[in-house]
């Protein structure tokens, strides 16, 4: 129809003039690029803070290149026609490969199972990726200025049946992407996969009932009218989804929350992260976690949640000499600290942050280096972090001299109960530090 017609030509025109724009604006960020970098082999910045640090040039450059390649694409009618027709035969060719690979993978399914597909995260993608695929290929090559396709006899029975299968793929995405909402609820991922179902759905559906059940028309001409049809789905899907109606925020936080106050969740599996990057709506969330007894009983979700609230700056206010030392457990054997000693620990707030839980850090005496005096060794489990602080005599300050990753076989209780049983020691290094010509290597070899 003459209405499809106009649709294939426009909607050419317009991908190809963005086509001439991304590939106008790419040679000439490469060039002034290239330009930059030359001049600032020889000491001279001025190039690359103008080209890539000064917003007005850069505006005025992705404006003016991208209006002169707009006049160009509108102009050069021909060069159009030529890239488009090439398109056209890249795709003619590639159809038929496509039509094969969703036939041989259809008729390998039944020796494989259905259940093979569910067990990978990406089946849904790769199943809609391949329908989009056989899709969109037959309606690039679908021009409307031919009353047949391109092909022989044979290869038009292979498209044909490729068209005719391709529902049972989205079919397929459908259901490995419904196992994954069953399974841990929507997010905004889910959300779009499953809105690319629908599209892909009365896409593939459609081009089915225009080969099967035509009534003495010509296939090509409904298979035109369905691409008129997934056009304005497509548009219509666009517009919600930037509307309340398809809020992918409102709904991946609504169903996270609605799992985890049936149960379906527990307060470990609750993700903060996620609920931070949702808006508005996670930010509500958050707060009714924060009036949640059962979640806030945990200390490490408890210290989470607030700093996703009130931000990391807020938590640190909060760490002083006193709250380290009402907190802080002083393992049996070692000596409670004087002030000096926590002064040391609020220079540096955020290693200590996670201290102001009762019992969260452990504090041990040892001395590690024979000299006579013991240092303190922090041992922050809900970070997994060790910090040593040796005493300075000359400034009467305590320093933070090491600060390492603690062991996963190391817990709480461990510490405790070796500390309890005189268990706690010190093992020197069999591998000694190279010296050349006094500056020193340090050896760290895993013994």
């Amino acid at each position: 129809s003459s209405r499809y017609r106009y649709f294939y030509q426009s909607v050419w025109h317009n991908v190809l003039i963005l086509l001439v724009i991304f590939l106008a604006n790419g040679l000439t960020w490469l060039v002034l690029l290239l330009w930059s970098e030359l001049f600032k082999l020889v000491g001279i910045t001025f190039f690359k803070t103008l080209f890539f640090a000064t917003d007005w040039f850069i505006y005025l450059t992705l404006g003016l290149v991208t209006a002169l390649a707009v006049i160009l694409a509108r102009t050069q009618s021909r060069l159009i026609d030529s890239i488009q027709k090439l398109f056209t035969l890249i795709a003619t060719g590639l159809l038929p490969l496509v039509s094969l690979l969703t036939l041989m993978f259809i008729i390998t399914l039944p020796f494989t199972g259905l259940s093979a597909i569910s067990r990978h995260i990406s089946a849904a993608g790769l199943l809609l990726t391949l329908a989009f695929l056989q899709l969109i290929l037959m309606a690039i090559v679908l021009d409307p200025q031919k009353a047949s396709l391109p092909w022989t006899g044979p290869l038009r029975c292979l498209i044909k049946t490729a068209l005719l299968v391709a529902p049972l793929y989205v079919f397929a995405a459908a259901w490995a992407l419904w196992l994954r909402v069953a399974q841990y609820g929507w997010t905004a991922d889910r959300l779009q996969g499953a809105l690319a179902v629908l599209v892909l759905l009365v896409w593939s559906l459609g081009y089915f009932v225009s080969i099967v059940w035509r009534k003495g028309q010509n296939p090509l001409d409904l298979q035109g009218k369905v691409n008129l049809v997934v056009s304005l789905l497509v548009l219509v899907i666009l517009v919600l989804l930037n509307s309340p109606v398809l809020d992918s925020m409102r709904i991946s936080v609504n169903s996270h929350m609605a799992r985890y106050q049936s149960g379906k969740n527990t307060p470990d599996q609750v993700t903060i992260y996620m609920l931070e990057q949702s808006g508005r709506y996670g930010r509500a969330a958050l707060e009714s976690l924060k009036s949640d007894a059962e979640y806030m009983k945990d200390p490490k979700r408890a210290r989470d949640l607030l700093m996703a609230l009130d931000g990391e700056q807020h938590l640190q206010e909060q760490v002083s000499e006193k709250v380290l030392a009402d907190n802080v457990l002083i393992a049996p054997g070692s000596g409670k600290p004087d002030a000096t000693f926590w002064s040391a620990l609020i220079q540096d707030r955020y290693n200590v942050m996670t201290c102001i839980e009762k019992d969260a850090c452990v504090l041990v005496e040892q001395d590690l280096n024979s000299d006579g005096q013991a240092e303190r060794i922090l041992f922050a489990f809900n970070d997994d972090r060790v910090i040593v602080y040796g005493f300075d005599s000359a400034r009467k300050e305590w320093d933070a001299l090491d600060m390492s990753l603690l062991p996963r076989q190391i817990t709480k209780e461990k510490l405790l109960a070796a500390a309890k049983d005189g268990k706690l020691g010190t093992r020197p290094k069999a591998w000694r530090d190279l010296v050349v010509d006094g500056e020193r290597l340090d050896v760290n070899l895993n013994e």
